[in-house]
């Protein structure tokens, strides 16, 4: 009976375990309006083997064609899920743009693993992405004339990165696509800028007192570069400039949209100023907005600066609709 009454206690502490994150999970999504909660989604949809992307077809049909948006979800390079969409920041814009006839598409894409970095990968199956969309836009009525990119921090890098690349940039498969424009949520722009930034010395230094069987783990810098840029300054110098945007800037860029709070200790906010003061010399069209006293992922930004950032990414994109004649 003691054994039967310890596993009985088991078995229930077992399910409550399992069930009550994923009441969780439904309430919060619930509660803030997940775009998988409106409307058709297309998931799991391959683009390329072994990946996937998810459409979110517009609710409302505005157009004969729909405007496109590419959504890119950060994470660091080596974590996040294209499902985030769902969960992150931007619900509010995200439904209110496929309301008004958009719409939204979140490609996977390779993470840093097992000591090898997601350079160039992650930025290919972006493109990848984007490629089989532009090859299946009449099954999904896509309007090929109407496309931007979208992403926040790591998924930021990624949207630039492939927004202001050339054909063949980074393999013979690589094709370039003209955005109409780009809306980076505070996106690395000079990776060497980050990674020797305060928040990444000082993530090191903690680093250094772990146990060495913890290091490994928490090592971000390692994963992101396949190899310890602390050993070889040299390579690493050079992968960062050669996965950096401001290393490809030219006049043709498309107009772009910087998000960024000016108290983030994650991504230096001087990193969006460089591309700013970049995108002005060349002439680019571009709007920037600083948060106040705002960090990484938006923490510490209240409601006014929250509302604020849903109105500035839809007016933005919408402003850059191209109506056709």
């Amino acid at each position: 009976p003691l054994t039967q009454r310890f596993f009985k206690k088991s078995g229930v502490a077992l399910l409550l375990l399992v069930i009550l994150p994923l009441l969780w999970m439904g309430y919060f999504m619930v509660k803030n309006d997940a775009p998988i909660l409106n409307g058709e989604i297309v998931y799991g949809q391959e683009y390329k083997p072994g990946f996937s992307l998810d459409i979110y077809p517009p609710t409302k049909v505005i157009y004969d064609k729909s405007p496109t948006i590419f959504f890119i979800h950060g994470g660091a390079w080596i974590t996040g899920r294209k499902e985030s969409i769902n969960n992150n920041r931007f619900h509010r814009a995200i439904n209110r743009l496929r309301d008004m006839g958009y719409t939204i598409i979140s490609p996977e894409y390779t993470l840093a693993e097992d000591g090898k970095s997601p350079f160039p990968t992650c930025i290919i199956d972006v493109n990848d992405a984007v490629v089989w969309s532009k090859t299946n836009a009449a099954d999904y009525q896509l309007d090929l004339n109407n496309l931007g990119i979208w992403g926040e921090s790591a998924g930021a890098h990624l949207a630039l990165m492939n927004a202001i690349s050339t054909d063949y940039a980074f393999d013979s498969t690589f094709e370039a696509t003209s955005f109409n424009y780009v809306v980076d949520i505070y996106g690395p722009t000079q990776l060497e800028g980050v990674y020797h930034s305060e928040m990444a010395d000082s993530v090191e230094h903690i680093l250094e007192e772990l146990p060495d069987f913890l290091k490994d783990g928490f090592d971000i810098a390692s994963q992101v570069f396949g190899f310890d840029p602390r050993q070889d300054t040299i390579r690493a110098k050079n992968l960062m400039d050669t996965y950096s945007p401001l290393s490809y800037l030219t006049s043709p860029t498309p107009p772009i949209l910087i998000i960024h709070g000016n108290a983030d200790q994650v991504v230096p906010t001087q990193q969006s100023i460089l591309l700013k003061e970049r995108l002005d010399k060349l002439s680019i069209p571009n709007e920037i907005h600083l948060l106040d006293s705002v960090n990484h992922a938006f923490i510490g930004a209240n409601d006014t600066q929250k509302t604020a950032t849903q109105d500035w990414i839809v007016d933005f994109i919408h402003n850059h609709y191209q109506k056709q004649p």
